[in-house]
């Protein structure tokens, strides 16, 4: 379970998870969610349960921070590690790099995707599969352990 705090603007592509379902209940602000394709405009107090293998997404919509709880069930240490990842690099400022994804973030969105068991659906995930043929494992390796150790410590 993480706390998650997502900027104006903050988004996940389509994909889906095969090991848990995804829970989101709105703390503050609203955040919109797309469970199979049907938009759901979550307030305060609500929640959704995303099952394994659902295509979703998610936006924040509005001009204010969201504040969600965010649910992997069962418990996913990794989709967790992920989660903690991406507050920390929204608080470092480098999530919109993220969503842009700049040759230097393709890595960190490798990473990412595949700490949380994210299948990326339509053309961002192929486009991921084709991009990844070209980057040193090695070095990406090398990045988790610096991203694990710097936002999950």
């Amino acid at each position: 379970m993480i706390h998650g705090i997502f900027t104006p603007g903050a988004m996940a592509p389509t994909h889906y998870h095969t090991k848990f379902n995804e829970s989101f209940e709105v703390l503050e602000g609203e955040l919109a969610v797309w469970n199979n394709g049907k938009k759901i405009i979550l307030k305060p107090g609500d929640k959704v349960t995303i099952l394994k293998t659902v295509h979703h997404s998610f936006k924040n919509e509005s001009e204010n921070t969201v504040k969600v709880l965010i649910t992997a069930e069962p418990g996913y240490e990794p989709f967790e590690q992920n989660l903690r990842i991406m507050m920390g690099l929204q608080k470092d400022g480098l999530l919109k790099q993220l969503s842009k994804m700049t040759p230097k973030m393709i890595p960190i969105g490798m990473i990412l995707t595949d700490l949380s068991n994210t299948k990326l659906v339509g053309g961002v995930g192929i486009m991921f599969k084709v991009i990844s043929v070209f980057y040193n494992k090695e070095k990406i390796s090398l990045r988790k352990k610096e991203l694990l150790e710097k936002y999950c410590s």
